[in-house]
Protein backbone atom coordinates (compact mmCIF):
# COMPACT_ATOMS: atom_id res chain seq x y z
CA UNK A 1 0.00 0.00 0.00
CA UNK A 2 1.54 3.49 -0.89
CA UNK A 3 -0.63 5.78 1.45
CA UNK A 4 0.69 9.21 -0.05
CA UNK A 5 0.13 7.91 -3.78
CA UNK A 6 -0.98 10.05 -7.01
CA UNK A 7 -3.50 9.75 -9.24
CA UNK A 8 -5.35 12.09 -11.92
CA UNK A 9 -7.55 14.48 -10.88
CA UNK A 10 -10.15 13.35 -13.07
CA UNK A 11 -13.23 12.82 -11.33
CA UNK A 12 -13.83 8.89 -11.00
CA UNK A 13 -17.16 7.12 -11.52
CA UNK A 14 -17.17 6.42 -7.73
CA UNK A 15 -14.85 7.48 -4.68
CA UNK A 16 -11.96 4.93 -4.49
CA UNK A 17 -12.47 2.86 -1.84
CA UNK A 18 -8.74 1.23 -0.65
CA UNK A 19 -9.22 -2.16 1.37
CA UNK A 20 -6.57 -3.36 4.04
CA UNK A 21 -7.57 -7.13 3.06
CA UNK A 22 -5.71 -6.26 -0.90
CA UNK A 23 -2.69 -5.07 0.78
CA UNK A 24 -1.92 -7.12 3.69
CA UNK A 25 -3.77 -10.44 4.77
CA UNK A 26 -2.41 -9.65 8.49
CA UNK A 27 -4.65 -6.76 8.79
CA UNK A 28 -2.30 -4.37 9.13
CA UNK A 29 0.97 -2.59 7.16
CA UNK A 30 3.06 -0.09 9.71
CA UNK A 31 6.21 1.93 8.00
CA UNK A 32 9.01 5.14 8.10
CA UNK A 33 8.27 7.46 5.30
CA UNK A 34 10.14 10.70 4.66
CA UNK A 35 10.48 13.74 2.58
CA UNK A 36 11.87 16.92 1.32
CA UNK A 37 11.06 20.28 0.07
CA UNK A 38 11.89 19.27 -3.52
CA UNK A 39 8.90 16.54 -2.96
CA UNK A 40 6.70 19.21 -2.42
CA UNK A 41 8.11 21.82 -5.08
CA UNK A 42 7.87 18.51 -7.99
CA UNK A 43 4.19 17.68 -6.67
CA UNK A 44 2.60 21.06 -5.50
CA UNK A 45 1.15 21.00 -9.18
CA UNK A 46 -0.38 17.65 -8.56
CA UNK A 47 -3.54 16.62 -6.60
CA UNK A 48 -3.97 13.46 -4.20
CA UNK A 49 -6.79 11.70 -5.73
CA UNK A 50 -9.65 11.70 -2.99
CA UNK A 51 -10.61 7.95 -1.69
CA UNK A 52 -11.88 6.42 1.44
CA UNK A 53 -9.98 3.81 3.61
CA UNK A 54 -11.57 0.51 5.43
CA UNK A 55 -9.77 0.56 7.58
CA UNK A 56 -7.88 3.16 10.48
CA UNK A 57 -4.89 5.19 9.51
CA UNK A 58 -2.58 6.85 12.15
CA UNK A 59 0.18 9.24 11.41
CA UNK A 60 2.79 10.23 13.96
CA UNK A 61 4.51 12.89 12.09
CA UNK A 62 6.75 15.64 11.96
CA UNK A 63 6.05 18.15 9.00
CA UNK A 64 7.29 21.77 8.36
CA UNK A 65 3.59 21.82 7.01
CA UNK A 66 1.06 19.35 6.09
CA UNK A 67 -2.73 19.44 5.22
CA UNK A 68 -5.14 16.79 4.92
CA UNK A 69 -8.57 17.21 3.53
CA UNK A 70 -11.14 15.36 4.99
CA UNK A 71 -14.52 15.43 3.78
CA UNK A 72 -14.11 18.88 3.07
CA UNK A 73 -12.20 20.69 5.78
CA UNK A 74 -8.55 21.30 5.49
CA UNK A 75 -6.64 20.19 8.71
CA UNK A 76 -3.40 21.66 8.78
CA UNK A 77 -0.38 19.89 10.55
CA UNK A 78 3.13 21.47 11.52
CA UNK A 79 5.53 20.53 13.60
CA UNK A 80 5.30 16.79 15.84
CA UNK A 81 2.06 15.83 15.75
CA UNK A 82 -0.70 13.00 15.96
CA UNK A 83 -3.47 12.24 14.08
CA UNK A 84 -5.92 9.70 12.80
CA UNK A 85 -8.41 9.03 9.56
CA UNK A 86 -11.47 6.96 10.56
CA UNK A 87 -12.54 4.28 7.94
CA UNK A 88 -14.74 5.37 5.38
CA UNK A 89 -13.88 9.16 5.72
CA UNK A 90 -13.25 10.93 2.32
CA UNK A 91 -9.70 12.35 2.34
CA UNK A 92 -6.41 13.07 0.58
CA UNK A 93 -3.05 15.13 1.30
CA UNK A 94 -2.91 18.45 -1.12
CA UNK A 95 0.35 19.35 0.80
CA UNK A 96 2.86 17.41 2.03
CA UNK A 97 6.14 19.24 2.41
CA UNK A 98 9.65 18.22 4.83
CA UNK A 99 7.99 15.66 6.83
CA UNK A 100 8.96 12.36 8.61
CA UNK A 101 7.10 9.74 10.83
CA UNK A 102 5.60 6.89 11.09
CA UNK A 103 2.20 5.28 9.36
CA UNK A 104 0.22 2.67 11.23
CA UNK A 105 -3.09 1.63 8.80
CA UNK A 106 -4.72 -1.13 10.27
CA UNK A 107 -8.06 -2.95 10.27
CA UNK A 108 -10.42 -2.09 12.59
CA UNK A 109 -11.23 -5.81 13.93
CA UNK A 110 -7.80 -5.77 15.18
CA UNK A 111 -8.00 -2.53 17.36
CA UNK A 112 -9.11 -3.18 21.15
CA UNK A 113 -12.18 -1.52 21.86
CA UNK A 114 -11.52 0.68 24.31
CA UNK A 115 -8.91 2.58 22.15
CA UNK A 116 -11.20 2.11 19.17
CA UNK A 117 -14.17 3.55 20.90
CA UNK A 118 -12.42 6.47 21.81
CA UNK A 119 -11.58 7.56 18.15
CA UNK A 120 -14.74 6.41 17.14
CA UNK A 121 -17.07 8.77 19.54
CA UNK A 122 -16.41 12.08 17.65
CA UNK A 123 -19.47 13.28 15.57
CA UNK A 124 -17.00 16.21 14.39
CA UNK A 125 -14.01 15.86 12.10
CA UNK A 126 -11.27 15.32 14.49
CA UNK A 127 -8.03 17.28 15.26
CA UNK A 128 -4.24 16.81 15.45
CA UNK A 129 -2.62 16.49 19.05
CA UNK A 130 0.84 18.37 19.56
CA UNK A 131 3.54 16.16 20.97
CA UNK A 132 5.00 16.99 24.28
CA UNK A 133 8.07 14.97 25.19
CA UNK A 134 7.19 12.36 27.39
CA UNK A 135 4.31 11.74 25.31
CA UNK A 136 6.94 11.30 21.85
CA UNK A 137 8.95 9.77 23.98
CA UNK A 138 6.95 6.85 24.67
CA UNK A 139 5.49 7.05 20.64
CA UNK A 140 8.74 7.06 19.38
CA UNK A 141 10.01 4.48 21.24
CA UNK A 142 6.71 2.43 20.57
CA UNK A 143 6.95 2.99 17.16
CA UNK A 144 10.53 1.74 16.73
CA UNK A 145 9.93 -1.21 18.96
CA UNK A 146 6.91 -2.43 16.31
CA UNK A 147 9.24 -1.13 13.52
CA UNK A 148 12.12 -3.62 14.22
CA UNK A 149 9.82 -6.40 14.99
CA UNK A 150 7.79 -6.20 11.49
CA UNK A 151 11.66 -6.37 10.12
CA UNK A 152 11.88 -9.50 11.64
CA UNK A 153 12.07 -12.93 10.02
CA UNK A 154 8.75 -14.93 11.18
CA UNK A 155 8.21 -16.80 14.27
CA UNK A 156 5.77 -19.08 16.22
CA UNK A 157 3.98 -15.72 17.72
CA UNK A 158 5.47 -13.19 15.44
CA UNK A 159 1.71 -12.22 14.73
CA UNK A 160 0.37 -11.54 17.78
CA UNK A 161 3.36 -9.77 19.29
CA UNK A 162 3.15 -7.26 16.49
CA UNK A 163 -0.43 -6.37 17.18
CA UNK A 164 -0.16 -6.59 20.71
CA UNK A 165 2.49 -3.88 20.03
CA UNK A 166 0.31 -1.79 17.11
CA UNK A 167 -2.08 -1.77 20.14
CA UNK A 168 0.26 -0.45 22.40
CA UNK A 169 1.20 2.07 19.99
CA UNK A 170 -2.98 2.96 19.22
CA UNK A 171 -3.16 3.00 22.95
CA UNK A 172 -0.50 5.91 23.64
CA UNK A 173 -2.75 8.00 21.21
CA UNK A 174 -5.77 7.29 22.62
CA UNK A 175 -4.92 7.87 26.00
CA UNK A 176 -3.45 11.20 24.64
CA UNK A 177 -6.82 12.03 22.61
CA UNK A 178 -8.74 11.20 26.27
CA UNK A 179 -6.78 13.66 28.23
CA UNK A 180 -8.04 16.45 25.91
CA UNK A 181 -11.42 15.63 26.65
CA UNK A 182 -13.08 17.67 29.91
CA UNK A 183 -13.89 15.27 33.21
CA UNK A 184 -17.78 14.18 32.14
CA UNK A 185 -20.23 13.67 35.72
CA UNK A 186 -21.60 10.48 35.14
CA UNK A 187 -25.37 12.16 33.75
CA UNK A 188 -23.65 13.35 31.00
CA UNK A 189 -21.22 10.70 30.71
CA UNK A 190 -24.47 8.24 30.25
CA UNK A 191 -25.68 10.81 27.43
CA UNK A 192 -22.25 10.40 26.37
CA UNK A 193 -22.43 6.80 25.68
CA UNK A 194 -26.27 6.62 24.60
CA UNK A 195 -24.38 9.51 21.81
CA UNK A 196 -21.94 7.18 20.81
CA UNK A 197 -24.45 4.30 20.39
CA UNK A 198 -26.42 6.75 18.10
CA UNK A 199 -23.10 7.96 15.78
CA UNK A 200 -22.02 3.71 15.08
CA UNK A 201 -25.63 3.42 13.78
CA UNK A 202 -26.05 6.44 11.90
CA UNK A 203 -22.80 5.54 10.36
CA UNK A 204 -23.48 2.34 9.50
CA UNK A 205 -27.25 2.80 8.34
CA UNK A 206 -27.28 6.18 6.90
CA UNK A 207 -28.71 4.78 3.49
CA UNK A 208 -31.60 2.96 5.27
CA UNK A 209 -32.78 4.76 8.62
CA UNK A 210 -33.92 8.52 8.01
CA UNK A 211 -36.15 9.13 10.73
CA UNK A 212 -35.09 9.76 14.30
CA UNK A 213 -37.84 7.27 15.55
CA UNK A 214 -35.76 4.50 13.86
CA UNK A 215 -33.14 4.70 15.59
CA UNK A 216 -34.81 4.98 18.85
CA UNK A 217 -36.14 1.61 18.47
CA UNK A 218 -32.89 0.29 17.07
CA UNK A 219 -31.50 1.17 20.41
CA UNK A 220 -33.95 0.28 22.39
CA UNK A 221 -34.31 3.60 24.10
CA UNK A 222 -37.51 6.11 24.08
CA UNK A 223 -37.16 8.87 21.10
CA UNK A 224 -37.07 11.67 23.93
CA UNK A 225 -34.68 9.77 25.94
CA UNK A 226 -32.39 9.30 22.68
CA UNK A 227 -33.05 12.65 21.39
CA UNK A 228 -32.09 14.49 24.70
CA UNK A 229 -28.91 12.02 24.96
CA UNK A 230 -27.93 13.68 21.88
CA UNK A 231 -28.65 16.94 22.17
CA UNK A 232 -26.92 17.25 25.66
CA UNK A 233 -23.70 15.61 24.09
CA UNK A 234 -23.08 17.44 20.91
CA UNK A 235 -25.31 20.49 21.30
CA UNK A 236 -28.19 19.19 17.95
CA UNK A 237 -30.99 16.69 18.06
CA UNK A 238 -30.71 13.38 16.65
CA UNK A 239 -32.33 14.65 13.36
CA UNK A 240 -29.83 17.27 12.38
CA UNK A 241 -27.28 14.86 12.46
CA UNK A 242 -28.86 12.24 9.76
CA UNK A 243 -29.08 14.92 7.61
CA UNK A 244 -25.57 16.06 8.46
CA UNK A 245 -24.24 12.39 7.72
CA UNK A 246 -26.84 12.00 4.68
CA UNK A 247 -25.79 15.46 2.93
CA UNK A 248 -21.87 14.81 3.48
CA UNK A 249 -22.20 11.58 1.37
CA UNK A 250 -23.99 13.50 -0.71
CA UNK A 251 -21.60 15.90 -1.06
CA UNK A 252 -18.43 13.64 -1.27
CA UNK A 253 -20.59 11.56 -4.59
CA UNK A 254 -21.22 15.24 -5.84
CA UNK A 255 -17.68 16.46 -5.54
CA UNK A 256 -15.80 13.05 -6.13
CA UNK A 257 -17.67 11.02 -8.32
CA UNK A 258 -20.08 11.92 -12.05
CA UNK A 259 -23.01 10.52 -10.62
CA UNK A 260 -26.26 12.52 -11.74
CA UNK A 261 -28.32 13.89 -8.73
CA UNK A 262 -30.92 11.26 -9.22
CA UNK A 263 -28.61 8.30 -9.25
CA UNK A 264 -26.78 10.09 -5.91
CA UNK A 265 -30.47 10.47 -4.18
CA UNK A 266 -31.20 6.37 -5.08
CA UNK A 267 -28.45 5.57 -3.78
CA UNK A 268 -28.85 7.43 -0.52
CA UNK A 269 -32.69 5.56 0.05
CA UNK A 270 -34.70 8.28 -1.59
CA UNK A 271 -37.02 7.02 -3.84
CA UNK A 272 -37.77 10.55 -4.65
CA UNK A 273 -35.12 12.93 -5.93
CA UNK A 274 -37.22 16.28 -5.66
CA UNK A 275 -37.38 15.21 -2.12
CA UNK A 276 -33.54 14.57 -1.40
CA UNK A 277 -33.25 18.07 -3.53
CA UNK A 278 -34.86 19.99 -1.06
CA UNK A 279 -33.48 18.12 2.02
CA UNK A 280 -29.91 19.22 0.22
CA UNK A 281 -31.16 22.41 -0.40
CA UNK A 282 -32.25 23.16 2.86
CA UNK A 283 -29.22 21.72 4.32
CA UNK A 284 -26.53 23.92 2.44
CA UNK A 285 -28.44 26.65 1.47
CA UNK A 286 -27.99 25.69 -2.15
CA UNK A 287 -28.83 23.06 -4.91
CA UNK A 288 -26.81 19.47 -5.48
CA UNK A 289 -26.27 21.06 -8.94
CA UNK A 290 -25.15 24.55 -7.63
CA UNK A 291 -22.86 22.90 -5.34
CA UNK A 292 -21.34 20.90 -7.70
CA UNK A 293 -20.86 23.93 -10.03
CA UNK A 294 -19.55 25.66 -7.29
CA UNK A 295 -16.58 23.02 -6.23
CA UNK A 296 -15.99 22.58 -9.64
CA UNK A 297 -15.33 25.71 -11.05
Amino acid sequence: MNTFAYMSTKKQPTIPMHRMDVNTPFGMQFGYYETDSKYAENTKSEKYIAHRDDYYLFLFIDTEETILTIDFEDIRVQGEQVFYVRPGQVHFTPVMRKAKGYFLAIDPVLIENHFRNQFEKQLTTQKPIMSDSSFSDKLAQTAHLLHTIIQEKPTTFGEQITLNVANAFIGIIAEQYSKQQEELHYSKSRSLFIAHQFQALLLDNVRTLKSPIQYAKALNYSLSHLNESVKITTGFPISYWIHQQVVLEAKRLLYYTNMDVKEIAFSLGYEDPTYFSRLFSKVTGMSPGAFRQKFHK
